[in-house]
C-alpha cells in the first residue's frame, strides 16, 4: 500500500471517525443524563479530542492485524500508540510503508508542518512569558483590587496572584501561569469599571487558576494543533473553550453571591468597552492568544449561561471516582468496525 494511502485509511480517516462518533456519544450521554454542570462537560469533551489522537497515532502492526479481520467485523479493543499494553513482533518486517518519493514529500510537508506548529506555541509562550517581568500594580494606587484578592483568595483556596500592568497591550483582566499564577490587567480598564464588576472579573481568573486552565488549555490547544487535518476537532475545542468559560463564571458568581444580572452586564460593559478602542482592536497579539483574550466572540452564550446559573453542588467522592472510571473506560475502550473500500480493508474505531 503506498505511504499516503496508508496514512490516510490507517491514521488520518479512522481519526476524524473517531472524533465524530466519539462527540455523538458524549452529546447523548449530555442529554440522557441532563449534564448541565460545565466543568462536568468540559471534562468529557476531552473524550473526543483525546481518542481520535490515539487513533491517529496507533500501533501500525496492530493496525495491519485489526485489517485482516473480516469486513464489518465489530471489535472490542484497546488502542495503544505507545506499545504501552502489547509489544508487538517483527514489526518492522511485517508492515511497512511503501518507499518512494511519495514519502520523502511527506516526510517533508510533515518536518514543515511541525516546525509551523512548534513556532506558533513559542510565540504564546513568549507572548504569556514576558508578563512575568511587567510593573506589578501599585497596592497604594489600587487598594480595591487587592481588597478583592484578600477576600477572594482564601475562599478559593489558590496563591495569591501578582497583578500586574502592561504599556504595550490594553485587554480585560487575564491570568496566566501556574506555579507563580499572574493577573494582567491594564490601568485603562481600571478606570472603566466599578469594583462589584471588577469582583466578578477577577474571580473569574482566580476560577481558571482553582481548575488549573492554564495546564489544561495548553494541552487542548496542543492535541488540536497536532490533529489540524480534523475538522471536527476544531469544532470539539470551540466548545472546551465555551464550558471552561462557563464553568469559571458559575464558580466566580458562587463566591461572590453576586446578582446574575451583574455578571451578565458586567460581559456586555467589557463587549463595549473593547468596541470603542480602536487600539485595543488592532493590537498585534499572537493568533492564538486572541481566543484566550477577547472573549466576546461566545458573548450571547456566556450572558445566557450567567443569567440561569446552577448552583454549584460538591460533588461526593463515590460520583467523583464513578465519573472518573467513566471517563477512563471511554478513552480506551471501543468498538470499530471493518470497511472495505477499494479493495482496501479500513479499521474505522
Amino acid at each position: 500500500m503506498p505511504v499516503w494511502q496508508a496514512l490516510l485509511f490507517n491514521h488520518i480517516m479512522p481519526s476524524i471517525f473517531n472524533a465524530a462518533i466519539t462527540l455523538l456519544l458524549v452529546l447523548v450521554i449530555f442529554k440522557v443524563f441532563r449534564v448541565k454542570n460545565p466543568a462536568t462537560r468540559f471534562m468529557f469533551l476531552f473524550l473526543p479530542i483525546v481518542k481520535p489522537f490515539l487513533i491517529l497515532f496507533d500501533n501500525p502492526s496492530q493496525v495491519q492485524l485489526l485489517q485482516s479481520e473480516k469486513a464489518f467485523q465489530k471489535i472490542l479493543r484497546f488502542p495503544d500508540p505507545l506499545n504501552l499494553i502489547t509489544s508487538p513482533l517483527n514489526e518492522v518486517a511485517e508492515f511497512s510503508y511503501s518507499s518512494n518519493a511519495v514519502v520523502l514529500v511527506l516526510l517533508v510537508m510533515g518536518v514543515s508542518v511541525l516546525a509551523i506548529i512548534a513556532a506558533r506555541w513559542l510565540q504564546l509562550f513568549l507572548f504569556f512569558n514576558h508578563f512575568k517581568h511587567e510593573k506589578p500594580l501599585n497596592r497604594a494606587e489600587y487598594p480595591q483590587i487587592y481588597e478583592i484578592l484578600d477576600r477572594l483568595v482564601p475562599v478559593l483556596g489558590v496563591a495569591y496572584p501578582r497583578v500586574v500592568y502592561s504599556k504595550k497591550f490594553q485587554f480585560v483582566p487575564f491570568s496566566v501561569g501556574y506555579r507563580v499564577p499572574i493577573v494582567a490587567i491594564s490601568k485603562e480598564f481600571l478606570a472603566e469599571f466599578p469594583e462589584e464588576q471588577l469582583e466578578i472579573m477577577l474571580a473569574h481568573e482566580l476560577a481558571h487558576m482553582r481548575r488549573k486552565d492554564y495546564l489544561t488549555s495548553w494541552l487542548a490547544l496542543m492535541l488540536r494543533d497536532l490533529m489540524f487535518i480534523n475538522p471536527v476537532i476544531h469544532y470539539i475545542y470551540s466548545k472546551l473553550e465555551d464550558e471552561k468559560e462557563k464553568a469559571c463564571d458559575r464558580l466566580a458568581l458562587n463566591v461572590t453571591n453576586a446578582a446574575p444580572e451583574t455578571a451578565a452586564n458586567m460581559l456586555v460593559d467589557v463587549a463595549l468597552f473593547y468596541r470603542k478602542q480602536p487600539a485595543l482592536q488592532h493590537q498585534t497579539y499572537p493568533a492564538l492568544a486572541k481566543g484566550l483574550l477577547m472573549r466576546q466572540s461566545k458573548l450571547e452564550h456566556r450572558i445566557n449561561s450567567v443569567k440561569q446559573p446552577q448552583r454549584m453542588k460538591k460533588s461526593s467522592y463515590l460520583r467523583t471516582l464513578l465519573r472518573t472510571a467513566l471517563f477512563v473506560l471511554l478513552v480506551y475502550v471501543q468498538i470499530g468496525v471493518i470497511v472495505n473500500i477499494g479493495g482496501h480493508n479500513i479499521f474505522l474505531r
